[in-house]
């Protein structure tokens, strides 16, 4: 056995070398590579309102960002103005409805149905007027308001109360929404 070991850790050590390691892989669809592949190869723009990160790959970008599924905008910190009020609006809810949104520090307000006119961040976006809201956000929401308030320094009260339907949904139907969507 002291004879033959060397031989067989010197036999395992070139097999598994950090350095051909990656030879001896198949190349073709590892995950790791896709990956990469598709993040190096992203938009990486993200939805000014709810900061969901543009979907669109830089070699089919259209030219307006997108994103298929838009989120709760008081997970990007908005919040209703003048009070301390996390928002509870999705972006593809608001821009279907008669409110307005502040978009940036004056006192002018903007159409939702007309986002593009809030300035250059918000006009390069394409987001589609949708009354459907993904559970997964409002399950989201509700599970780590907590986390939300705390990181925020905001509540979700008053205007931005969750309502008691987003209480509803467990992580199971949460996950099945996104299945069902994606």
């Amino acid at each position: 056995m002291k004879k033959e070991l060397p031989s067989i850790i010197s036999d395992i050590i070139s097999k598994f070398s950090t350095e051909t390691f990656p030879e001896k892989l198949e190349h073709k669809d590892r995950p790791d590579e896709i990956l990469i592949d598709h993040l190096c190869d992203c938009c990486w723009v993200q939805c000014p309102f709810c900061a969901a990160i543009c979907t669109n790959t830089i070699e089919n970008h259209d030219g307006d960002h997108s994103v298929p599924f838009h989120r709760n905008n008081g997970l990007n910190g908005w919040f209703y103005r003048g009070t301390t009020n996390l928002s509870i609006c999705i972006c593809t809810s608001a821009v279907a409805s008669d409110r307005s949104f502040y978009p940036n520090s004056s006192d002018d307000t903007v159409p939702w149905k007309e986002y593009r006119k809030g300035g250059p961040k918000y006009a390069s976006w394409r987001i589609t007027p949708d009354l459907s809201e993904l559970p997964y956000w409002k399950w989201f929401v509700y599970r780590f308001q907590k986390d939300l308030e705390n990181h925020y320094e905001k509540t979700y009260a008053g205007s931005g109360k969750i309502p008691d339907e987003w209480k509803k949904y467990s992580k199971e139907d949460a996950i099945d929404s996104l299945d069902r969507y994606i």
